[in-house]
């Protein structure tokens, strides 16, 4: 069968690999002018570095399959983090439960019952139960006021933006059910995993394998049509127009509802019901180290993004010739803030971080790099099983699989992973 698969995240490349692998005629197809999505790579130095900060859980089993599988075992390191909050022009450490025990901003009270909220979230098994409460009500009724308003309300704004009130309990549930997971039996000790080079190894040996089963991977090269005709579909974009049996799109559903002809109106709108935050993302690449701690989250409203990340804190084998920061923020595409240029984002995080660190200087910077992408988080809100669409679209012989459709699950390497392992077996189930 001859496939399109639009996108050569990590979704796309995964269903190529494996579909190639059977002997059908692939083409991957992406707009920008490097493969990985969101684990897409720079070179910093005598190294490669993600343009969106990434570590992986241990208990992200298929993704570590994978690199086994790839033959890239011996680059994965496994890494202990120092975390942090900023919260009242005060930086607190937040890594284990004993930090929480010892969180001066909350009330005792309020701590010991954060402390049960998180430790809760393990022993929820129907998420549905909860999709149709708000994170702010079940925080609020298993953690009480003072913990929402002082901790978790300035962080869902960062992340959610103007819909930081509609997210799904589901949401935060999963997020404590993750974290307290890839503890294992410690619970005061947490592992994070970083492939040596940066993860784009993963992604560059998927197309490596692609092209050897002599499929294609087109960059610079986006899609911005795709119709069918007696049982064909034409796949239009930068660089012409082919024929194929079938596609699979793998960004995000409102991309596919601007791109797709002859599907009917009702269908497009349920494609657009589904929104996505975007993000802002400034690397720095530093003479001197900023903070002795890998993970900084930002509870104030004042500063203008909502992590601090110190990659090479955390990270021991590289060869950047720096040390490198990350400083991200969600928001929506319709806030000012995403279409102002580099140079203004630049000036307003720098700012940002000095009220954080008043020792640090604009000097220690090396080289800056500003990213930005439109489609980084599904806005996982009340009620969001019912919007999420099928893989199998109306028309047949069109998949759509996306993060928007990983739920309970939050988007990550591991499981845009298991969307390309799935659609690839689904795909060659339905067409034996």
């Amino acid at each position: 069968m001859r496939i399109a698969i639009i996108g050569a995240g990590a979704t796309g490349l995964t269903a190529g690999w494996k579909l190639s692998s059977k002997g059908h005629d692939v083409t991957v197809y992406d707009k920008n002018d490097r493969p990985g999505g969101l684990a897409a790579a720079i070179r910093v130095g005598d190294d490669m570095l993600e343009m969106y900060y990434h570590h992986i859980f241990t208990n992200d089993t298929l993704l570590i399959d994978t690199i086994r599988e790839l033959g890239l075992e011996n680059d994965l390191g496994w890494y202990e983090p120092s975390n942090v909050i900023y919260i009242n022009d005060t930086i607190y450490p937040f890594t284990s439960p004993m930090d929480l025990l010892m969180f001066k901003p909350l009330s005792f009270f309020s701590r010991i019952r954060m402390g049960l909220m998180v430790l809760q979230a393990r022993f929820v098994k129907d998420y549905l139960a909860i999709e149709d409460i708000t994170a702010r009500e079940w925080i609020i009724r298993h953690g009480g006021e003072e913990c929402y308003n002082l901790v978790w309300e300035p962080l869902l704004n960062s992340k959610f933006d103007i819909d930081s009130d509609k997210i799904a309990a589901t949401w935060i549930w999963n997020k404590f059910k993750l974290r307290g997971s890839s503890r294992g039996k410690n619970i005061n000790k947490e592992m994070l995993g970083y492939l040596n080079g940066s993860f784009i190894k993963i992604y560059e040996r998927m197309a490596e394998k692609i092209q050897a089963n002599k499929g294609e991977l087109l960059l610079n090269d986006g899609v911005t049509e795709i119709s069918k005709s007696n049982d064909k579909f034409f796949v239009k974009s930068q660089s012409g127009t082919r024929e194929y049996d079938s596609v699979i799109f793998t960004a995000s559903p409102e991309r596919l509802s601007y791109v797709i002809k002859g599907m009917g109106k009702h269908y497009l709108d349920s494609l657009r019901k589904i929104k996505y935050k975007a993000n802002i993302c400034m690397i720095l690449e530093l003479s001197e180290s900023l903070m002795p701690y890998y993970w900084m989250t930002v509870a104030d409203r004042e500063i203008p993004f909502v992590l601090v990340i110190e990659h090479t804190n955390l990270v021991k084998n590289h060869k950047y010739g720096s040390h490198i920061v990350y400083l991200s923020r969600y928001l929506d595409v319709t806030n000012e803030l995403y279409s102002k240029d580099d140079e203004s984002i630049k000036t307003l995080f720098i700012t940002g971080l000095k009220k954080i660190f008043p020792q640090f200087k604009e000097d220690w910077i090396k080289k800056c790099h500003i990213n930005r992408t439109r489609d980084a988080q599904p806005v996982v809100r009340t009620g969001y099983s019912k919007l999420i669409p099928e893989i199998e679209t109306p028309m047949k012989g069109l998949y759509l699989t996306s993060m928007s459709q990983i739920y309970p699950e939050d988007r990550g390497q591991n499981y845009a992973i298991r969307s390309g392992l799935e659609i690839s077996e689904r795909y060659n189930q339905i067409n034996e």
